[in-house]
C-alpha cells in the first residue's frame, strides 16, 4: 500500500480473501489502521470527492460517498471496535469495504464514464503488452 503509493487496501486486492482493510490517511504513514470483518453501521451526509485506487491505475474521478460513517470492526487482538469517521478517513473506508463486497469505485460512476474508463484501460493493455 505504501509503496504504491496509496492510503487503504483491501484484502481481496492482494488475492487473500478475508474481510480486512489496511488504511492509513496520515501524512507521514504514521497512524496504520487495521479493520477486521469492518461493516458499516450508519452514514450521513454526502461528500463528493476525487478518487483513484490501486486497482485501476491512472485512473481518477469523483464520486459521491457518505460525508460520516460509522464502522463496527475488530482489531487485531480480536477486540470489537466501532469507529466513527469523517472525512478522508470516511471516505477511504466506504471505498475499502466496496472491494470487500466486489466493487470499484468506477462502479459509482455512470454508465458513459465507466465505458470510457474500459476502452481507455483496453488501450493501456495493447500498448504495454
Amino acid at each position: 500500500m505504501y509503496e504504491a503509493p496509496g492510503i487503504g487496501l483491501a484484502a481481496t486486492q492482494v488475492d487473500v480473501h478475508k474481510r480486512l482493510v489496511v488504511i492509513d490517511v496520515s501524512e507521514d504513514k504514521s497512524q496504520l489502521r487495521v479493520f477486521v470483518n469492518p461493516e458499516i453501521e450508519s452514514a450521513e451526509g454526502i461528500a463528493l470527492g476525487e478518487e483513484g485506487c490501486l486497482s485501476v491505475p491512472g485512473i481518477y474521478d469523483k464520486v459521491e460517498r457518505a460525508e460520516r460513517v460509522r464502522v463496527r470492526y475488530l482489531d487485531l487482538d480480536g477486540n470489537a471496535q466501532v469507529l466513527t469517521a469523517e472525512g478522508l478517513l470516511a471516505v477511504c473506508i466506504q471505498h475499502e469495504i466496496d472491494h470487500l463486497d466486489g466493487k470499484v469505485f468506477v462502479d459509482h460512476l455512470s454508465q458513459l464514464k465507466q465505458t470510457r474508463i474500459k476502452s481507455k484501460l483496453a488501450k493501456q493493455a495493447r500498448v504495454t503488452a
